[in-house]
């Protein structure tokens, strides 16, 4: 596969971030402006599936560690945790700013699957990691995180499209990765600074204006 066209499909998300970034809005971390702008990346029914009970307060509180692939998560092995680094780096990779794994999304997902998701869908990916490890010792004769970005990202690509070793379950898998990537992702402070459009006052405020530039005042203002 030309690596140019890897480059393509692995920007994919990025390119869909910078384009929704006009309409997103993350000065508040309330859930429902929250919803709306987390909602333009990965849609309203992944962002639904994603922001159940207490995620956002969990996902805010979260604090990165840069050194956290090098050891067991709450969930994940550290052989798991470097693996998934892998993977946040070739979903988000880094540009002019920082790549996913730059910003210890792979971290973020072990602590959030463990405490904002029930134990089937830890389960789910965690054994979805251990099948793309099998698949790149199977394809390639030896582990994932040894492939070449090139390997990886053939490897990453099958899976999405469903093919050869992975069915259509793994593809739906890989996409709650997905988006458990971007929530992750945008959750931090380069990804909601950097790449969305960030409003520290929503809407701006003005502290003294002309009472005749108003016309009226408005209902329940005085």
């Amino acid at each position: 596969m030309d690596k140019s066209s890897t480059c393509s499909s692995q920007h994919v998300l990025h390119q869909q971030a910078s384009a929704s970034s006009e309409g997103a809005e993350l000065g508040s971390p309330r859930k429902r402006s929250f919803l709306v702008g987390l909602g333009a990346l990965i849609g309203s029914v992944g962002a639904a599936n994603l922001l159940g009970g207490n995620a956002i307060s969990v996902a805010m509180a979260y604090q990165s560690n840069p050194n956290s692939w090098q050891s067991s998560g709450r969930l994940f092995t550290q052989h798991q945790m470097q693996l998934l680094r892998d993977i946040c780096q070739l979903v988000i990779p880094k540009t002019e700013t920082a790549g996913a794994a730059d910003v210890d999304t792979h971290g973020f997902i072990d602590n959030q699957l463990v405490r904002c998701h029930p134990a089937w869908q830890q389960s789910q990916v965690s054994e979805l990691l251990d099948l793309i490890d099998a698949s790149a010792k199977e394809r390639f004769n030896k582990r994932f995180i040894q492939c070449s970005e090139q390997q990886q990202l053939v490897l990453l690509t099958s899976i999405e499209e469903a093919e050869n070793e992975f069915g259509h379950d793994d593809a739906e898998h890989f996409a709650f990765l997905k988006q458990l990537i971007v929530f992750g992702y945008f959750t931090t402070e380069v990804g909601a600074t950097k790449e969305l459009a960030y409003l520290p006052v929503p809407g701006g405020f003005t502290g003294s204006i002309p009472y005749s530039s108003i016309g009226k005042a408005w209902f329940g203002g005085l």
